[in-house]
């Protein structure tokens, strides 16, 4: 029994020590203003071509976060919500939205790890069920990627065909 309980405070003083060290800064009102009006703008802007054309609506979320490059925040917010959106139509099965889901999680992640946003801080920008959101992107990561597809580039009004 001795040996259980000296693991145990083994075990309790690592997680002190490794909490105690850890660098995780908490964003500023201003930036989770800035998040939330970037999903919100996402939304405005991209989400009603969802339903009618997948592919337009993943380029929109990605010429969206483009505009906002120098401003990671705001690319978050609008990555973020491009995940959301597609999450969201995943549910009622819209063809072709499964790859574009997983190419905005692996988009938002980045930024996300880098922001010391927490996936609760990162959920309240967008309206909906945290707790059933954060599962489901649990569950998104554990899942194995989906297969390669091919989709439209389009820059200045000439589209190229890319693979993923």
């Amino acid at each position: 029994m001795p040996k259980l309980l000296t693991f145990a405070a083994l075990a309790l003083l690592l997680t002190a020590s490794a909490s105690a060290n850890s660098t995780v800064t908490e964003p500023s009102p201003a930036q989770l203003t800035a998040l939330r009006q970037a999903a919100r703008q996402g939304q405005e802007q991209c989400f009603t071509q969802i339903y009618r054309d997948t592919n337009a609506y993943a380029q929109c979320i990605r010429n969206l976060a483009s505009s906002h490059a120098a401003q990671p925040m705001e690319q978050l917010g609008v990555y973020y919500f491009g995940f959301v959106g597609a999450l969201s139509y995943m549910r009622v099965s819209q063809a072709g939205v499964e790859p574009i889901a997983h190419e905005f999680l692996k988009s938002f992640r980045k930024i996300q790890k880098s922001s010391g946003l927490s996936d609760a801080q990162l959920c309240a920008s967008v309206p909906g069920n945290c707790e059933i959101r954060i599962g489901q992107t649990l569950a998104m990561e554990r899942a194995p990627a989906p297969v390669q597809s091919l989709r439209p580039v389009c820059q200045a009004g000439v589209c190229r065909i890319e693979g993923r």
